[in-house]
């Protein structure tokens, strides 16, 4: 990975953007793209990229990648000054508890806290015993003494996100990174890095880029980006949980550095088998490593593109990484670099005739 490839992951990996609350990953976005295209946004924070190359009379390519993280939301301050708190996404429920968190506050300041919840000095037998806690056993402690000291001091007020507090680190003897929100921050960075390495070049389609939000909660907001967009095809940029930690070697499908996993279906939908069979195609042609699975879990932006309007049909890359939906993900720079190369070599070679061929 480059210079930039690497600012750019770092930035956007940092920034806290739960769902719902996407503005700092929307304004990395807008100075990396800035001065490459036309850029809109609408009041949900779905950020809209138009190159400038695009003519207005060729069908219409849309890359799709979602902004938000797995998060929290603040629901109540307790009488003691500890949070109560609600997910935003689908945590795994042994992940949270323990782990470092930022609080924004009602300055719009990230604060740290910490997921707590009652210490094993305190817990009966049957406690210790007892399988993982829910989330509603835990909360948020700020180090506030009281509910005043929380609002008065600390200025916390209810509906505030909360972010995990990991920063980006990147192991460059290992071509590793770590940090928060890979899942889809690595999606977002490969698509904008696609897009700013083709630059002034002609493509046989217009490409239209979004950075949706809130795809956590379920595909919702993609149903405005594309009623917006009217694609005729569409690419999905995911940061894809990886299995080869934890599965049967005969059954992994999504490894690290391998290279950007195509999923044939998951519960959401069937990716357009013949636009799927195109990429692996092209893939083999273009000696990209690709991966391919058949997923009994998750779901994607995929689902409404392919529904919405009279369907496009659409394919999802994803990047390997490593504990996605935890406060802290891993995945590989070789990965990143096999998924800009393959989206590159998409948009240069779908033309016309290939998406009437879906």
């Amino acid at each position: 990975m480059d210079d930039r490839s690497l600012a750019l992951m770092q930035e956007l990996s940092d920034a806290p953007g739960a769902s719902g609350f996407e503005d700092a990953v929307v304004a990395v976005a807008r100075k990396y793209f800035s001065g490459a295209g036309r850029l809109e946004e609408d009041f949900l924070r779905n950020l809209y990229f138009y190159r400038k190359e695009n003519t207005g009379n060729k069908p219409i390519l849309m890359l799709d990648a979602h902004s938000d993280e797995v998060g929290f939301i603040i629901q109540h301050i307790k009488p003691n000054g500890t949070l109560a708190f609600l997910p935003l996404g689908g945590w795994n429920k042994n992940a949270p508890v323990s782990s470092r968190v930022m609080v924004r506050n009602a300055l719009g300041e990230y604060i740290p806290g910490v997921i707590a919840a009652k210490p094993v000095h305190y817990m009966s037998a049957a406690e210790k015993q007892s399988p993982a806690l829910e989330m509603d056993a835990m909360v948020i402690d700020i180090g506030a003494t009281d509910m005043e000291d929380a609002k008065t001091n600390f200025h916390i007020r209810i509906g505030e996100p909360v972010v995990p507090a990991d920063t980006f680190y990147y192991d460059r003897e290992r071509d590793l990174m770590f940090g928060k929100a890979f899942d889809c921050r690595i999606g977002c960075a490969a698509m904008i890095e696609a897009l700013l390495r083709l630059e002034g070049k002609e493509l046989p389609c217009d490409v239209v880029a979004v950075l949706s939000t809130q795809e956590e909660l379920g595909p919702r907001n993609s149903k405005v980006t594309v009623n917006r967009i009217r694609p005729d095809a569409a690419i999905v940029m995911e940061g894809c949980p990886a299995d080869d930690t934890f599965v049967e070697s005969w059954a992994v499908q999504t490894a690290l550095k391998k290279g950007p996993m195509f999923r044939h279906m998951d519960v959401s939908a069937i990716c357009a088998p013949r636009f799927q069979r195109y990429v692996l195609d092209l893939a083999e042609e273009k000696g990209i490593p690709v991966q391919e699975a058949v997923r009994r879990g998750g779901g994607n932006n995929a689902a409404s593109i392919q529904t919405a309007l009279c369907g496009a049909p659409a394919v999802v890359a994803g990047v390997p990484v490593r504990y996605a939906h935890s406060t802290t993900c891993i995945s590989s720079g070789f990965d990143f670099e096999a998924t800009v190369d393959m989206v590159m070599a998409l948009l240069e070679n779908i033309t016309p005739e290939v998406i009437k061929s879906f």
